[in-house]
């Protein structure tokens, strides 16, 4: 039996930098160890993968070792994680003991992300005298199917305290009987810019920079508009794209590209958060590929900085993308907002764990 301060589930090895980030934000906010699940195969192809075509268990076979090599980052040795665990069963069996059990970032609460894990992701495993909160953790959707709402409204009312990250999920926990559901800021956003310089050496990482301005392209999975494509043209650019593993670089130099570009372009949260964090001009691609759903986060973020306009349509000219981009910014304003954020949702979390 282990016991822990505070034990942590989230996505901290997923394939993309926000994942590891939020984690590594929370784990120095507070004391916590990062439950460390990291899925087998059969998670990929479901528990009846004799039925699944052996060219699809083929590719998921590829993926998930893919994936694997992405988990051994060396960054990952930054965080304080449990044993290793890749079966829900072994989670489950493991009579793991905190003073508190905490889930969240990220898309935690995302269906389409959690099928057959449920059971981790809405502390499930956790004992029944234990502690039970949530922080920031987002649904990547509006609302849930109703299947999946009565599957996991049983392991919510279960909950002391819960949080999200999108706004709009507030009024539909609500909805559930849920109370005292509130929106707090993801845990990138409980440090300042200079905490993530410092951490993760930026300065250092400038060797890798091209001397002349350049853009920084960051996409998960979206495609860049015609216009963006056309403002590109003869422009020093540097991409890391996750469909593309050769382009991937480490978390400093990611860092380091968003803090040192002229201009970002991106498709991800996590770097639109950042970008505010280092005070960059940006523009978010929305998704489109994953349901509308998933735009939920970058509403609220750019909601509450006054930013909405930096996310695209879709059909702008090339001269209001530009406009766009280019539009002045106080960040001095903005950097008060992200205070006042900063101090309720820390708050909010020293008040949850008491």
């Amino acid at each position: 039996m282990a016991f822990f301060s505070n034990l942590h589930a989230t996505f901290h090895c997923s394939k993309n930098y926000g994942a590891f980030l939020q984690a590594f934000a929370l784990q120095k906010y507070l004391d916590c160890t990062t439950l460390n699940f990291i899925p087998s195969y059969q998670y990929i192809v479901g528990n009846n993968s004799r039925k699944v075509p052996l060219l699809w268990r083929i590719l998921a076979l590829y993926r998930y070792y893919k994936k694997r090599a992405y988990q051994m980052m060396p960054e990952l040795k930054m965080l304080n994680l449990t044993n290793r665990y890749s079966l829900v069963e072994q989670i489950l069996s493991s009579n793991l003991q905190a003073n508190t059990f905490i889930v969240g970032s990220d898309q935690v609460w995302n269906p389409r992300f959690i099928a057959n894990r449920e059971q981790i992701y809405f502390l499930a495993f956790a004992p029944l005298s234990a502690k039970r909160i949530s922080y920031a953790a987002s649904l990547g959707m509006a609302k849930w199917p109703k299947d999946f709402e009565q599957k996991v409204l049983p392991w919510l009312q279960k909950f002391q305290a819960i949080s999200v990250r999108e706004e709009s999920n507030v009024p539909y926990l609500t909805s559930l009987g849920l109370s005292n559901v509130v929106c707090v800021c993801d845990p990138t956003i409980l440090h300042k810019g200079d905490f993530y310089r410092r951490k993760f050496s930026i300065v250092q990482a400038l060797h890798t920079m091209p001397l002349q301005p350049f853009v920084f392209v960051y996409k998960i999975r979206e495609t860049l508009p015609n216009a963006v494509q056309e403002t590109l043209t003869n422009t020093k650019t540097i991409t890391v794209d996750l469909q593309k593993k050769k382009t991937m670089v480490s978390v400093s130099d990611w860092l380091a590209n968003i803090d040192h570009a002229e201009w970002i372009i991106t498709d991800s949260f996590h770097c639109a958060v950042f970008c505010i964090l280092f005070h960059k001009q940006f523009v978010v691609i929305p998704n489109r590929s994953t349901g509308v759903g998933m735009n939920e986060r970058f509403a609220t973020i750019l909601g509450k900085t006054g930013l909405e306009y930096r996310m695209l349509q879709g059909n702008e000219f090339k001269e209001k993308f530009q406009e766009k981009l280019n539009r002045p910014v106080d960040w001095n304003k903005i950097d008060s907002i992200l205070e006042d954020w900063r101090t309720y949702s820390g708050n909010w979390l020293k008040n949850a764990l008491e």
